[in-house]
């Protein structure tokens, strides 16, 4: 009988979940590490979330003030699940701070790497440091290359589809190589909480 008093999450907090759940989904697409080699692990999982979340908020910076404030609003959607995520793993609650501001700090280094990098080389090269550091052996050059092509097919495509549709948390994706035809996010309703989507 306690949910009368829950607050409700803002629709600016709504729109920011729907885009973390369009994030989500995406980086879970089986393809990126059975055919393209990204580590299916929880830091390849990890690194695929941080690379989507990059691409939606790089859109999102180019729509004035009320992209920027709905950029952030998914930045703290996104960590909010990384606490939850961290602690399900059985992290200490003394711990969970510390685990989390890494995270952080890997995500905004990520941030700049790639936007200095999506119109030249040196993308493939911060790929190579991060989506595939964890890899044990040789990187096909080949799945580098791909990776490189989607990130650049993700950005061009999400910086030219409807802006509007963009605000309301609705992502058109470019194709997944191989995958078939472009995507739309699904549309799921926002929990009726303060947490962020799983």
């Amino acid at each position: 009988m306690f949910s009368w008093f829950r607050k409700q999450p803002s629709p600016q907090r709504q729109t920011a979940e729907r885009l973390y759940t369009g994030v989500v989904v995406r980086s879970r697409n089986p393809f990126f590490y059975e055919r393209f080699g990204v580590p299916d692990t929880v830091d390849g999982r990890f690194d695929m979330i941080l690379l989507h979340s990059f691409c939606v908020i790089n859109a999102l910076n180019k729509q004035g003030q009320g992209g920027r404030e709905l950029a952030q609003a998914l930045y703290d959607v996104m960590f909010v699940d990384m606490d939850r995520s961290v602690r399900e793993m059985g992290v200490g609650d003394l711990s969970v701070g510390k685990h989390v501001r890494r995270m952080m700090k890997a995500f905004n280094g990520r941030m700049h790497a790639y936007q200095a990098g999506i119109d030249n080389a040196s993308l493939d090269d911060a790929l190579m440091r991060n989506l595939y550091g964890t890899v044990t052996g040789t990187v096909d050059p080949t799945n580098l290359a791909i990776m490189g092509d989607y990130i650049r097919n993700q950005v061009a495509a999400l910086n030219t589809m409807n802006p509007d549709r963009l605000m309301q948390g609705d992502i058109e994706w470019a194709p997944v190589p191989g995958a078939g035809i472009k995507q739309r996010a699904p549309i799921v309703e926002p929990q009726k909480t303060d947490q962020a989507v799983a």
